[in-house]
C-alpha cells in the first residue's frame, strides 16, 4: 500500500558533510569536490532510476552543470558550519509505474520549490525497505542562497519557517493523492500523525476510519540496517519493523471478523424484526375479524352503550337490593354466555320482579 513519507534535512559541515559527496552519491555520478580535493565516485550505483536538475528560468547555464553547482555552492559558504543545502526525501508510491513516479516528483518540485527561486537537484531511485519489497522514493536537494545574476546571493531565511516545512509535507500528500486518483488506485496518504488523523475521524463521527488508524506506526530502519537486511542478514531494527507489521495485519484481521460478525447480527435482527411485525399484523386481523363484519370502533360504542344503560335503570332502583336480587340477576345474565344483552329482556325481568312483589303483598 501507499505509505506517507516527507522528510526534509539541513546538510551541513557542521556534521562533516559535503554539498559535493552528497549530489554524487544521490545521483550515482562520479564528483570532485574542489574544495577538499576529494573524489567522489558512486558510478557504480544501479538503483538510480532518473536524474535531473530543475531550475528558474534566470538561472545561468554554468548552474545546470551538477559539478559546477554544488561546488559553487559550497564556495559560496565561508563558515566551517555553513549549511549548504537543504534536502527533502520522499517515499514514490508503488502503485505508480516510473513514468507516473517521475511526472509526480517533477509536477511537486516545480511547484513547490522551483517557483519560489531554488535550484533542485533530483534524483529517482529504486530503493528496497527492509522487509525487501520495492521502495521507490526521491531525494531532492534544494540551494539555500537567492540568485544574483550569475551567482548566488543572500541566504533566503523565508525558505526556513516552519510554516514552510508543514506546507511541503501536505502539498506532497496532495499531489501524490491526485497522482493516485488519476491511475485509478484507491489508496491515498495523508501527512498527519496517526494521532492527528484519529482524532479528525473521531470529530466527524467516523468510527470505522478511526478504527482503521487503530495501528501502531513502523519505526525507521536505518539505511545500514536495510543493507545488512538485502543480504539476508537479519538486524534488531528489522525484526523490530516486522513485528509492527505482523500485529498490524493481525489488527485489520480481527477488524474484519467484528465487522463482519456485526453486519450477520444485525440482518439477523431485522429479520426477527420483521416477523414480529407480521405476527403483530396477524394478530390484528384476527381480532379485527373476532369483531365482525361491522367496523370495530363502531361495535366497541355499541357495547358501551349498552353498559351505560345498564348502569342508569340500575340506579333508578333505590332499594338495596337483597343477594339473589334482579339487578344480579340482569347483570348474570348480561355477562353469561349466550344470556340477553339486549335492553328489552332487562326491562322484562324487572317487570316481572315487580309484579311478584305486588302479588306478595296482596297475600298479606
Amino acid at each position: 500500500m501507499a505509505i506517507y513519507h516527507c522528510s526534509v534535512k539541513v546538510i551541513s559541515r557542521a556534521t562533516g558533510r559535503s554539498a559535493v559527496a552528497a549530489a554524487a552519491y544521490r545521483s550515482g555520478e562520479r564528483l570532485t569536490d574542489e574544495r577538499l580535493g576529494k573524489c567522489h565516485d558512486y558510478t557504480r550505483k544501479s538503483d538510480i532510476e532518473h536524474r535531473e536538475i530543475m531550475a528558474p528560468d534566470r538561472t545561468p547555464d554554468w548552474m545546470l552543470d551538477r559539478a559546477q553547482l554544488w561546488n559553487g555552492v559550497e564556495a559560496a559558504e565561508r563558515r566551517k558550519d555553513a549549511q549548504l543545502a537543504r534536502e527533502v526525501e520522499i517515499s514514490l508510491p508503488r502503485e505508480l509505474d516510473a513514468e507516473g513516479r517521475r511526472a509526480l516528483v517533477d509536477t511537486y518540485v516545480r511547484e513547490q520549490f522551483v517557483s519560489q527561486g531554488m535550484i533542485a537537484d533530483v534524483s529517482l531511485h529504486r530503493g528496497h525497505s527492509a522487509d525487501g519489497q520495492e521502495q521507490p522514493h526521491a531525494h531532492v536537494m534544494l540551494t539555500m542562497r537567492d540568485l544574483t545574476g550569475e551567482g548566488f546571493g543572500k541566504k533566503n531565511r523565508d525558505w526556513n519557517a516552519a510554516e514552510r516545512l508543514e506546507g511541503w509535507r501536505s502539498a506532497w500528500a496532495d499531489h501524490a493523492n491526485q497522482a493516485l486518483e488519476r491511475a485509478g488506485c484507491d489508496e491515498r496518504i495523508d501527512h498527519r500523525s496517526l494521532k492527528d488523523q484519529r482524532e479528525a475521524a473521531r470529530t466527524r463521527g467516523d468510527a470505522e476510519g478511526q478504527e482503521d488508524l487503530g495501528r501502531e506506526p513502523l519505526g525507521k530502519v536505518p539505511l545500514s540496517a536495510v543493507a545488512m537486511e538485502r543480504k539476508g542478514r537479519p538486524t534488531e531494527r528489522g525484526d523490530e519493523q516486522r513485528g509492527v507489521q505482523a500485529r498490524n495485519r493481525e489488527r485489520r484481521e480481527l477488524t474484519q471478523q467484528l465487522r463482519e460478525l456485526s453486519a450477520r447480527i444485525a440482518e439477523t435482527m431485522r429479520g426477527i424484526g420483521d416477523k414480529a411485525k407480521g405476527m403483530a399484523q396477524g394478530l390484528r386481523d384476527r381480532l379485527s375479524a373476532a369483531w365482525g363484519s361491522q367496523d370495530q370502533a363502531d361495535d366497541r360504542g355499541a357495547a358501551e352503550r349498552i353498559a351505560e344503560a345498564t348502569a342508569q335503570r340500575v340506579e333508578r332502583d333505590k332499594d338495596a337490593p337483597e343477594p339473589g336480587s334482579a339487578a344480579e340477576r340482569i347483570a348474570s345474565r348480561m355477562g353469561s354466555k349466550g344470556g340477553g344483552s339486549d335492553h328489552d329482556q332487562a326491562e322484562r325481568d324487572l317487570e316481572r320482579d315487580r309484579s311478584k312483589e305486588r302479588d306478595r303483598g296482596r297475600e298479606r
